[in-house]
């Protein structure tokens, strides 16, 4: 019997906007994914001087949009544990618990710069990662770097066909200041919370 296939899918999602769904969405049905789970940061060790949106509200976005894809999920393992999220540390944690393979999915903004976390090279050695090119991205230059990690680590590292979706929870969140419609960069449940719950303002 085939052992299942996990991917975590870590984060701020703060909001969750229609690029994180197209990757996840994309990484289930181009990887063969059961289970993937949405892991919000409690807190990215590259924003500790950034304030971030309360977790049971990011959480309140995600959920909205797990009836999206069956494989979908939710977990508040990194909120509740509280402190910088390390990557390593969550995956280490649940490659122990889980009966099948693991991937991380990840931006391609991050895939590129994986080498320098908090025990980077680790993660390339040891954890299938899954990725998609970004607009505005120099994709040459990042093809180029995921060679290296593949050359010099052994990186199983997987860039999906999709193609790139142009949202960033940044822009969204300025957007919602300066009064800018935001219903074509988040699902419409998304926006519903967000105006439900006052958020970004």
């Amino acid at each position: 019997m085939e052992k299942r296939h996990y991917a975590i899918y870590g984060g701020s999602f703060d909001p969750i906007h229609i690029g994180h769904v197209a990757l996840a969405d994309s990484a289930v049905k181009e990887c063969g994914i059961d289970k993937l789970i949405f892991m919000p940061a409690y807190m990215s060790p590259f924003k500790l001087d950034q304030k971030t949106t309360d977790g049971r509200d990011r959480c309140g976005m995600i959920e909205k949009i797990l009836k999206y894809n069956k494989a979908f999920c939710l977990s508040r393992y990194e909120l509740n544990k509280g402190g910088p999220s390390y990557t390593i540390e969550t995956l280490r944690h649940w490659s122990g618990m889980l009966d099948g393979k693991l991937s991380f999915v990840l931006g391609f903004d991050s895939a590129v710069q994986i080498d320098t976390w908090f025990e980077g090279p680790e993660i390339l050695r040891n954890y299938h990662l899954i990725t998609a090119r970004r607009p505005y991205t120099d994709t040459d230059e990042g093809m180029r770097k995921i060679e290296s990690f593949r050359r010099e680590y052994g990186a199983d590292i997987t860039v999906l066909e999709m193609e790139p979706v142009d949202a960033s929870s940044t822009e969204i969140r300025d957007y919602i200041r300066e009064g800018r419609p935001i219903s074509e960069l988040v699902l419409p449940e998304v926006e519903e919370y967000i105006i439900e719950h006052k958020l970004y303002r």
